[in-house]
């Protein structure tokens, strides 16, 4: 009887989760409404976090803290051609390599033409450099370094952080390598960028990639 009782409670939980996730994907759509008939210029940041949009910015990630709830793997929720300008900060480094292809193709597809690629990706060879030259120091450089990834047994545990992050990261990013993926997906002006103080997060400032490109 309470085996029966607790398969109930689970398919009941499991009913509800998926009520609410239809619920906020209803939710999304109409806030996308809204913005695409009341705003002449948008612009989306994709994977923003925990924090509601600024600046005529609006935020996007699978938490209910931000603008728009809303899952990526599901595609961006824009039409075609739609978008003035895509931020992302720190996002890409979780993505499986399909998963980025996929992603900046998603991006392309909602930008306006002339639309701006805005991004930032930690940059591994900061990491790869502190591993050969042996910098015993190179965590104390970190004013907000991710303590659960922080294993600190020998130097390769400098590599260790980028690459997994506690399971976290799925890929690597360079500066050549941030700015051919921009290139092979159609981008057009593709060039690294300076640090934004009105955009990019000044903790994450030390180990940043900053690019942009357009269409």
């Amino acid at each position: 009887m309470r085996f029966i009782v607790r398969i109930l409670k689970i398919i009941t939980f499991g009913r509800i989760e998926i009520l609410f996730r239809i619920l906020r994907r209803i939710r999304t759509r109409r806030i996308v409404h809204g913005i695409l008939k009341n705003r002449k210029i948008i612009k989306l940041e994709i994977g923003a976090g925990i924090k509601m949009g600024e600046n005529g910015w609006t935020t996007l990630d699978k938490n209910n803290a931000c603008d728009l709830y809303w899952d990526l793997r599901n595609g961006i929720p824009f039409p075609d051609s739609s978008i003035d300008a895509i931020y992302s900060s720190h996002l890409f480094e979780h993505l499986p390599f399909p998963s980025v292809l996929d992603l900046l193709a998603e991006c392309k597809r909602v930008l306006k033409p002339k639309g701006q690629f805005i991004i930032s990706v930690p940059n591994a060879a900061y990491y790869i450099d502190a591993y050969v030259t042996k910098d015993q120091s190179f965590f104390e450089k970190f004013p907000d370094y991710y303590a659960p990834a922080d294993n600190r047994t020998t130097l390769i545990d400098i590599i260790n952080y980028i690459a997994y992050m506690d399971g976290e990261h799925q890929y690597m990013f360079d500066k050549e390598n941030l700015l051919h993926l921009l290139k092979s997906k159609g981008f057009n002006n593709v060039k690294s960028r300076e640090f934004d103080p009105e955009l990019d997060s000044p903790i994450r400032q030390h180990e940043s990639i900053y690019a942009e490109g357009s269409l």
